[in-house]
């Protein structure tokens, strides 16, 4: 998963015919380690999402942006909006739901 920055989140999220998934997570965070893997397995199932991680201690700008209170928190864009945010550990059907894709086994 590319890491976005904020010099570099406008080109890659606003700008694209895809649906992007965006991980907001932090070093120190647990939870975010274990989406951040699950978010790696749903790449390589659904092509339809591009997926993207912000650094919430790295890039603060974002975090306020976003109203991120806490990490993790996932927000899907379509059509360089934000569509969908749930904050937390997800479950993988929870994540494809919130994703509009279907849970592979």
């Amino acid at each position: 998963m590319e890491k976005l920055t904020a010099e570099n989140f406008r080109e890659k999220v606003y700008f694209s015919d895809k649906r992007r998934a965006v991980l907001f997570t932090a070093p120190w965070c647990g939870f975010c380690r274990s989406m951040k893997l699950m978010c790696e397995k749903a790449q390589k199932d659904i092509s339809s999402v591009e997926f993207y991680t912000v650094d919430i201690d790295a890039e603060p700008e974002l975090k306020k942006a976003f109203a991120v209170a806490a990490v993790p928190t996932f927000i899907v864009f379509e059509d360089g909006k934000p569509l969908n945010k749930a904050t937390g550990l997800m479950k993988k059907s929870e994540l494809y739901t919130l994703l509009g894709a279907e849970t592979r086994a």
